[in-house]
């Protein structure tokens, strides 16, 4: 496949490091949009990829939440001109920041970033990233064609990104637009690396660091599938699906279609660690009590969001994603397989 102008957002999130790696490892350019003061860790990225990979990365200075994404008329000139292919990663998943700073990117910067693609006169797609959470409170099975259902949003985060999903419906009209809904992202699944720990890292530090002799409790009975995705298959996936013509207008869910309980992953976290399996649960306010322990407090962010989460029962079914992504040997990794890697990297991070 010849190589692509490409229009990367939402640096330095792991995800946006990982597309930016992935577009240059297969020869593209990628222009990397960067706030200020992500700048020098960003061309510190663009030269590291560029001893390795045959694509070019350039850095750009810009902001979503400006218009024409901050940047000179000369450049907005140039991505009119030369960008085939956008993927909008740009957003705020931490739940401490307030909801009004929250929706302005998440729903504001997907607003100028859909202006700007407006006038790219040489677009093939634009990947917009979401998440399976849009599904707020809801119990049972939810399909990729799902948005509205009549479910409640536990946290400004769900909430902002089911806007900015009827937001891309509407822009659907006008512009090449596929979305793609991970679950919990966590890490490799060769290596298990990953930059923010958060969400289940909670429990896997918590597990790791433990005593020899101490079983951890689970926030909950554990019951029910706990939704993960690593991010190698993540990003595999959504650049396939980008690139798939069938997949225009599209809303996939990447996720393990055969997700195992949040038991079952945390016996396997304390095999892989040698500790005690979890044999206690917690009820969600005591759970709640337990994150302001020392231990705990400095090593994870996003834990309330975690918990609302970890025992619920819902189902993300991908039946398009995977008629798209299987014939192409795209394929989710079931999550016990790489366990000991998750658990591997937890321990040398420290």
């Amino acid at each position: 496949m010849a190589s692509r102008t490409v229009l990367v957002t939402g640096f330095p999130l792991d995800v946006a490091r990982r597309m930016t790696a992935e577009l240059a490892a297969k020869g593209d350019r990628v222009i990397l949009l960067v706030r200020a003061k992500f700048m020098s860790e960003a061309v510190d990225l663009s030269r590291t990829l560029a001893q390795s990979c045959p694509g070019q990365v350039d850095v750009w200075e810009g902001d979503v939440l400006q218009l024409d994404l901050g940047l000179s008329g000369v450049n907005v000139r140039q991505l009119h001109a030369e960008i085939e292919e956008i993927h909008h990663i740009a957003a705020i998943t931490y739940l401490g920041v307030p909801k009004g700073s929250m929706r302005q990117v998440n729903v504001e910067g997907l607003r100028e970033l859909l202006e700007v693609a407006l006038g790219c006169r040489k677009l093939q797609r634009i990947c917009a990233w979401s998440t399976v959470f849009v599904a707020g409170d809801r119990s049972g099975d939810v399909f990729e064609e799902d948005l509205s259902a009549g479910q409640q949003y536990r946290n400004p985060y769900e909430q902002t990104k089911a806007e900015a999903e009827e937001l891309l419906r509407t822009a659907m009209a006008k512009l090449p637009i596929t979305v793609v809904r991970p679950s919990i992202i966590v890490g490799d699944s060769q290596t298990g690396e990953i930059g923010r720990m958060d969400g289940p890292y909670m429990l896997i530090h918590a597990i790791v660091h433990a005593g020899p002799q101490v079983a951890v409790p689970l926030p909950g009975r554990g019951q029910y599938p706990l939704h993960i995705v690593p991010i190698d298959y993540a990003v595999r996936a959504a650049l396939a699906l980008t690139r798939h013509p069938q997949a225009v207008s599209g809303t996939f869910h990447l996720v393990d279609s055969q997700p195992a309980t949040a038991r079952a992953l945390f016996d396997a976290v304390a095999d892989a660690a040698g500790r005690p399996r979890p044999n206690l649960f917690l009820p969600e306010g005591l759970a709640k009590a337990v994150l302001n322990l020392p231990f705990l407090r400095n090593r994870v962010r996003s834990e309330r969001s975690f918990l609302e989460w970890f025992d619920a029962d819902v189902r993300f079914d991908d039946r398009n994603a995977r008629a798209l992504l299987e014939p192409l040997d795209v394929v989710c990794p079931p999550a016990l397989s790489y366990i000991e890697a998750l658990v591997r990297h937890v321990r040398e991070r420290g």
